[in-house]
């Protein structure tokens, strides 16, 4: 049993510093007789001789090797002592316990010169070795000899360990029972592993079906196993190298998320469906699907894609079928019903922006042109032959967005790209505060409205008229068209985004058919009323536009926030009014709210200097301590990252000779429940503490799957996917028991990690 305690800490050292290439020797079905026993792997043999020294002989066994920096002798007896012999030249080896080292292999012999006088002695001889093919290291390796020394002659002692049969036979019979408990503690460390809840495998939970390609879109079917779901958003569809657009006509569910809000999910099986591009040729074609789900509570897997080869059909002779379409009329014509309202609506709303104002009185003197005399009918009827030239143009622009939608989804992924949306949306901004106006330049309105004047009514000039006029100020875009164009991006339905678009036109045209048939008196009266609106949408516009921003991590966006709060804090407490009025009742809330916001804009700027980019928490909770806590707290990072398992071996290592266990966090970015944790359960005081008194915390980032570090870094513990937790004791061995996956708030972690017993 004391054999067996000493051995036990250099057992350890290999699970600390090596339990993947040991695991990968269970794997691949370690017996007790693929390791040769310690004396046949290093066989050792002593030669006493003349003048005063031993001959030490090793002879090791092939596929095995010995250190040479841990050969050794000693003679422990007063009055002798035993020379550092000569070392012969080994060979360097770059070893996955100690780096680069010398090792011996074969057979090497070392002499040893012996001083002192004559008597007994003991010569301990000490070794370690490993085997090569399966990267398991023995325990140090001891050999303790009795020798008697006359004059310069040496030999063996009459009683040496070995010497009597019974005390020969009772050490043999000894220390075979040690080496099978070596093995057997061997085989039991190494087999505890990280026992996981049973998990589907991903193309078991989200099964694709009947996909198939026909004349005009791609389509297919996923089946989801009850207690998984799918995200809505990363279904993704690729004919060869081109992205499509994915249109789900099933209704999501709802997902409420504290980081990410409202989350479309499916829980259920639906369907899918694609635009086949017109310009795609018939034959063999690759089709690649991309997807992301998660067990119900508890993983997350990493994003799929999966290829599938299939035959596409010659877009002439294929005629589509009423049969080819999954979705059920009812849900189609109830969305299509949503989207054409909104987009009439918006329509509505557009008419009184800078952009389609000039449209009123080009309109205005197409009628006045006509004297006098004219008719409601027949000024109804020009204003609505007006009306449908613009709403050519808009169906135009729609069906072209829905045409090359998931192109120009596919840019805004990009830095580039948001920072350029993001400065259009403030250009606009400040064009709603008068710095300038976007506008048809006025030369173009002026030759425009001299051309229109000149009518002689005709119906068909006056829709080429309103077809070049929607042309030459659809170039003044506003945030409400590019809204619109949105949808048929989003989709990549040119028919969606012709009609979606030809809707908004129509409503565009309401105030002017009402201008046409004498019903001017609707429309509102310019006055200051509308420049507080235009100012409100400016302030909301400029907020949109910083919010892009915050996609970007290498953007200071917190710093952004307090310049715009405190400007916009500022702006509304100078709001005036007289006293008495209606109006000073609403100034003396609206300077309230700049009051709040401007507090909030010096929060927001002292937490951008500090290093924070949540808006809504600016302030971290290390400014509120003082002393050498709140030192502290500001240089103590809860988790390092580490990207590989030469570095995950290394802090294993430090953590055993500081008497510490190990957390190792799996963590991605598109891990929902992951980002939860770092937001809410790593920010937590007494969590920080409990883990800073016990533990070393290690973060691994397999945020990409392809990433081949990150995925050893999973096998190496068996880990299915984030978030996953996995807790290692003091001498490195997996504490299986304690292992979880999923979200733990900041009290139920607590009380994790205060049962974990090291």
């Amino acid at each position: 049993m004391l054999r067996l305690l000493s051995s036990l800490p250099a057992l350890l050292l290999v699970l600390g510093l090596a339990p993947g290439t040991i695991c990968g020797a269970l794997a691949q079905g370690l017996d007790d007789d693929e390791l040769l026993p310690e004396d046949q792997a290093f066989r050792f043999e002593l030669v006493p001789g003349e003048p005063s020294a031993i001959q030490a002989t090793w002879r090791i066994a092939e596929g095995y090797y010995m250190y040479r920096d841990k050969i050794g002798f000693r003679i422990d007896d007063a009055g002798f002592s035993a020379a550092v012999p000569e070392y012969p030249q080994g060979i360097i080896k770059d070893d996955p316990l100690f780096g680069v080292t010398e090792v011996y292999t074969d057979q090497f012999s070392i002499r040893i010169d012996v001083g002192g006088g004559d008597g007994a002695f003991t010569l301990i001889s000490d070794g370690q070795g490993c085997n090569e093919p399966i990267g398991v290291c023995y325990a140090p390796i001891t050999h303790t000899t009795r020798f008697v020394k006359a004059g310069n002659t040496i030999r063996f002692a009459s009683l040496v360990s070995t010497s009597e049969p019974e005390a020969e036979a009772a050490e043999t019979t000894e220390q075979a029972q040690v080496e099978a408990e070596d093995i057997d503690l061997l085989r039991d460390l190494l087999s505890s592993s990280f026992s996981q809840p049973e998990f589907l495998d991903v193309d078991e939970a989200f099964r694709v079906e009947d996909l198939s390609i026909g004349l005009q879109s791609i389509s297919g079917h996923f089946v989801i196993e009850p207690g998984y779901y799918l995200y809505r958003d990363k279904v993704g569809v690729m004919l060869d190298e081109l992205s499509l657009a994915v249109r789900i006509p099933q209704e999501p569910e709802q997902y409420a998320d504290p980081t990410f809000g409202t989350t479309d999910v499916h829980r259920t099986d639906f369907s899918f469906s694609a635009s086949r591009p017109t310009t795609s040729a018939a034959g063999p074609a690759v089709v690649t699907l991309t997807y992301q789900g998660c067990a119900e509570g508890a993983i997350c897997y990493p994003p799929v894609t999966r290829q599938f080869n299939l035959v596409a059909p010659a877009m002439a002779d294929e005629t589509p079928s009423a049969a080819s379409s999954s979705t059920p009329a009812t849900e189609q014509d109830y969305s299509l019903i949503a989207i054409l309202s909104g987009a009439f609506i918006a329509g509505i709303l557009l008419t009184f922006t800078p952009c389609v104002l000039p449209m009123i009185p080009i309109l205005s003197s197409v009628i006045a042109g006509q004297g006098e005399a004219i008719s409601r009918t027949r000024a109804g009827s020009l204003s609505l032959s007006y009306v449908l030239g613009t709403v050519i143009t808009y169906a135009a622009m729609g069906a072209l967005a829905g045409a090359t939608g998931d192109q120009l989804q596919a840019y805004f992924q990009n830095a580039w790209a948001i920072g350029i949306l993001s400065g259009i949306l403030a250009l606009m901004a400040l064009s709603m505060f008068g710095l300038y106006e976007l506008q048809v330049p006025s030369f173009l309105q002026s030759r425009i409205q001299q051309k229109s004047g000149s009518l002689t009514g005709s119906i068909p000039l006056v829709f080429l008229l309103g077809l070049v006029s929607a042309l030459i100020i659809g170039a003044c875009v506003s945030p409400v068209l590019i809204s619109i164009l949105s949808i048929a991006v989003a989709t990549g339905d040119p028919v969606l985004g012709a009609q979606t678009m030809a809707v908004m036109a129509l409503g565009m045209g309401v105030p002017l058919i009402s201008i046409g048939v004498g019903a001017g008196y609707l429309l509102p009266k310019a006055g200051v009323w509308m420049e507080s609106i235009k100012y409100l949408f400016g302030i909301l516009l400029f907020a949109v536009a910083i919010y892009l921003l915050q996609i970007l991590p290498q953007v200071p966006i917190l710093l952004i926030w307090g310049a715009y709060l405190i400007i916009v804090g500022y702006a509304f407490m100078q709001a005036r009014a007289e006293p008495d009025t209606p109006k000073h009742k609403f100034t003396v809330v609206l300077k309230g709210v700049g009051v709040v916001l401007l507090v909030w804009g010096i929060c927001a700027l002292i937490g951008g200097f500090m290093g924070q980019r949540d808006l809504l928490r600016p302030i971290p909770e290390r400014l509120f301590t003082s002393g050498p806590a709140a030192l502290q707290s500001a240089e103590t990072h809860l988790f390092d990252r580490i990207s590989t398992v030469d570095e995950l071996d290394q802090q294993i290592v430090q953590a055993a000779s500081n008497g510490r266990g190990v957390i190792i966090d799996y963590y991605a970015d598109w891990c929902v429940d992951c980002l939860k944790m770092e937001e809410s359960t790593f920010k937590d005081k007494l969590v920080i503490e409990e883990i800073g008194n016990r533990f070393i915390a290690l973060q691994v980032d397999v945020t990409n799957p392809n990433d081949a570090n990150a995925n050893s870094l999973k096998k190496r513990f068996n880990v299915f996917g984030p978030p996953a937790m996995i807790f290692l004791g003091r001498n490195g061995t997996v504490l299986s028991d304690f292992n979880f996956y999923g979200y733990k708030g900041p009290e139920a972690f607590l009380e994790h990690l205060k049962r974990v017993t090291l």
